[in-house]
């Protein structure tokens, strides 16, 4: 046989089986980071729940405070004046609903993404619900006709968007618990 052959057959003897140890404990070492890894962000998940678990609640409570604010009956319970327009009442109670919604624009950070696109569409339908009622008014119209209509309005359409959003995010939140 060739020296030079055998020499690298010789090379090849000692070289494959470091090669084939090396592997393996790169990949063992790999698995045993890997869980580590998975062990150590599972902890990290396990004791950041008992500071972030009350933060949800809180959200989805202040949410609810939220969707009780800016329905329409609570609306013209706090802002129904007998001596004002009925387009005093409509601008009033809009800029209230969307104060009450830019107060608590943060707590999309805690609930799902469901969630807050239900939370932003109930707001636009009760934005849309005073803006409509009160097109449909005469220009004269006071604030306590903008004020009945509107109850009207409700009752002939059986629909309060507001509840619906509670209803869910109460069920969303019993998920959790």
């Amino acid at each position: 046989m060739d020296p030079t052959l055998a020499a690298l057959l010789e090379i090849i003897k000692f070289l494959l089986p470091s090669v084939v140890v090396a592997i393996i404990a790169y990949l063992i070492i790999g698995k045993l980071l890997d869980d580590s890894q998975r062990r150590l962000e599972y902890e990290i998940r396990k004791s950041n729940s008992h500071l972030i678990t009350p933060i949800k609640l809180q959200a989805y409570e202040r949410l609810v405070l939220l969707m009780e604010r800016i329905s329409p009956p609570k609306l013209i319970q706090e802002y129904n004046a007998a001596n004002i327009s009925a387009n005093e009442l409509k601008y009033t109670m809009v800029v209230a609903v969307q104060t009450e919604f830019s107060h608590n624009i943060s707590q999309q950070i805690y609930i799902s993404n469901q969630a807050w696109s239900l939370v932003k569409v109930v707001k636009e339908e009760v934005i849309e619900f005073i803006n409509s009622t009160y097109e449909a008014m005469p220009r004269e119209a006071s604030g306590v006709d903008l004020s009945k209509a509107m109850i009207d309005r409700m009752i002939a359409d059986n629909n309060q968007p507001t509840q619906k959003i509670i209803d869910f995010l109460k069920a969303e939140i019993r998920l959790y618990f």
